[in-house]
């Protein structure tokens, strides 16, 4: 999540290539990868007993002195000269550019002061916590640490909340209703009740039982007295300071400088120099596409009316529904292992990271989208897991679930970040570097994928993976138009409505979500477009020599990167393929 800090551990372990880069680049690289790393490991140790607060600090200083810092390396990095380096140095440096001009916008348009979107924010960061398992007395004590620290780090971010709406800098009042439950389920009665309390229900076989009993006993006291009032005061500053004073305006354009701070966000999540118009009208040209091919399946089911009757009629119509949440999650299950036995057809590299199938946390399920891919260190002992979404299972479209699927398990977000992290070429910082552009672009063409995979079998599925395809392509119109074009509330859920088969419950979700979040729900299409654009030019210029597997394993071999530096990528590859005859 772009408001809440996190921490990018840098590690100096390029691979250098002499004979291609000069001395001076390469070292002025290094020298900023250093100075980065350190600064980090200063500002968020690893280690929390080196700390009097594990969860970090956020006050107004903080950002300051972390802003002059990236200032500072920024000025480094705009003095090396690119034309020297070989391609590997300059896909790093363009990858720390991104991550140090993000800390710097992020500080100059002070969005710092607004940590929350529509269905997160900085307390529903830490409850994520919770899902750790132990193994060792260490690991048990660093997690007390932790929920000792929550105090601190409640009283930071409300500070900052109020100081974001006295600017003005805050979320509109019309994509919070419900929002309370993201808070008000963590004050709890019973403390066993507690999400907090959940690595402790079972005792790790690594502890005995006389330090377990003195940990119980100490993680009990700390959320009965630091843990649930610390949400007591989070909801008493959004019953009486945030929800009755916060903006009633929508778009981005209403932040102070608020028309540059979205071209700015523009630019960010697609890693282009597009504008917010140019990407509107590609919006619009995608949307007229796509309902083309949606009037053709109309056709294909001998469907009588028209298009708005064909979606009416699949919202009503139960069939389309699951019954049950492990009904659902068996579907997502199967269909997550089918795709698994087919990546060996697509993929030359796959990882070894394993991933599960689980409902999206109730603490979060209210609000939040239909299914979210939630990764996992490669060195924890955890894997990386598809959460789907089994609030309101009314909402919860089985005619898209394929598509879901595809874009957050394999072969899109899991087989992705796994592959990156597992990846030892690559310095450390990449591997933990997310960029929406690639990564979304990515999910959205392992949806497209499936038809190669053999998914999409049934029409009114194909029918699901347009649904899917043309949600990404309304964002481009819907957040433009929320965000320049001062489009209503009513007029964005309209036209999300009209033109996708999505349940009304997600196309309210969604929506409050492009609001909260200006911009990055144009990183889908925009990505996508660019990965299909580099497919097309390379079997076009490799006729019988293209081979799938290749192509999609060096989209993913440097980790995600910027669509600038992926298209130098494939070109290369392009050249490497023909020169081999």
């Amino acid at each position: 999540m772009k408001a809440i800090p996190f921490l990018l551990i840098f590690q100096f372990a390029i691979t250098f290539c002499p004979a291609q880069s000069s001395a001076s680049g390469s070292s002025k690289i290094a020298s900023v990868i250093a100075a980065i790393k350190a600064f980090e490991e200063k500002e968020f140790p690893l280690d929390t007993t080196l700390t009097a607060h594990p969860l970090g600090s956020f006050a107004e200083a903080d950002f300051l002195r972390r802003y002059q810092f990236y200032k500072a390396e920024n000025e480094t990095i705009n003095s090396i000269d690119v034309q020297s380096l070989s391609l590997n140095d300059q896909i790093n440096l363009d990858l720390i550019r991104y991550v140090v001009q993000e800390q710097i916008a992020t500080y100059e348009y002070k969005e710092y002061l607004n940590p929350i979107l529509s269905d997160e924010g900085f307390h529903t960061s830490i409850a994520g916590r919770a899902k750790q398992k132990f193994t060792t007395k260490k690991e048990a004590e660093s997690y007390l640490r932790f929920l000792k620290d929550i105090p601190h780090y409640v009283e930071q971010h409300l500070a900052l909340m109020r100081t974001g709406l006295q600017l003005g800098i805050c979320q509109p009042r019309i994509i919070l209703n419900g929002y309370q439950s993201t808070y008000e389920q963590h004050i709890v009665k019973e403390i066993n009740k507690s999400v907090f309390f959940k690595p402790f229900t079972t005792k790790p076989f690594g502890i005995n039982e006389t330090d377990w009993k003195v940990l119980v006993t100490a993680v009990t006291k700390a959320i009965e007295t630091d843990v649930i009032p610390s949400y007591k005061k989070i909801k008493s500053f959004f019953d009486t300071e945030y929800l009755p004073t916060t903006r009633t305006t929508l778009g981005a354009s209403y932040f102070p400088d608020g028309k540059a701070f979205y071209e700015e966000k523009v630019s960010h999540y697609t890693t282009t120099n597009l504008t917010s118009e140019q990407v509107y009208q590609i919006g619009v040209k995608e949307v007229d596409r796509i309902r083309k091919e949606m009037d053709a399946i109309l056709k294909e089911v001998k469907f009588a009316g028209n298009l708005k009757a064909f979606i009416a009629y699949l919202r009503s119509n139960p069939r389309f529904y699951p019954t049950t949440a492990e009904g659902l999650l068996k579907e997502a299950s199967y269909i997550a292992k089918k795709a698994d036995g087919m990546l060996p057809s697509m993929f030359g590299k796959l990882p070894r990271q394993p991933y599960g199938v689980e409902a999206v946390p109730e603490y979060l399920a209210p609000t939040y989208t239909s299914g979210r891919y939630s990764g996992a260190s490669v060195r924890s002992k955890n894997a990386g897991h598809y959460w789907v979404n089994t609030y309101n299972l009314k909402s919860r479209t089985l005619y898209t679930l394929e598509s879901l699927t595809l874009h957050e398990a394999v072969p899109g977000h899991h087989l992705q970040t796994a592959l990156a992290q597992e990846k030892d070429s690559l310095p450390e910082f990449r591997k933990n570097l997310y960029i929406n552009a690639f990564g979304e672009g990515w999910g959205l063409y392992s949806e497209y994928l499936g038809y190669e995979m053999g998914f999409y079998k049934d029409p009114y599925s194909r029918f699901g993976r347009l649904t899917y395809e043309m949600w990404r392509a309304c964002r481009l119109v819907i957040d433009v138009g929320i965000h320049t074009k001062n489009w209503t509330r009513e007029q964005a859920v309209k036209y999300l409505a009209d033109n996708t088969a999505l349940s009304l419950h997600e196309v309210n979700t969604e929506i409050n979500r492009y609001i909260s979040w200006p911009g990055q729900a144009l990183a889908y299409k925009i990505g996508e477009l660019k990965i299909k654009e580099l497919r097309k030019r390379a079997e076009e210029k490799l006729k019988d020599k293209f081979d799938v597997r290749s192509f999609h394993d060096t989209v993913l071999s440097h980790g995600t990167v910027t669509l600038a530096i992926l298209e130098k990528i494939i070109d290369h590859w392009i050249e490497d393929s023909l020169k081999k005859g």
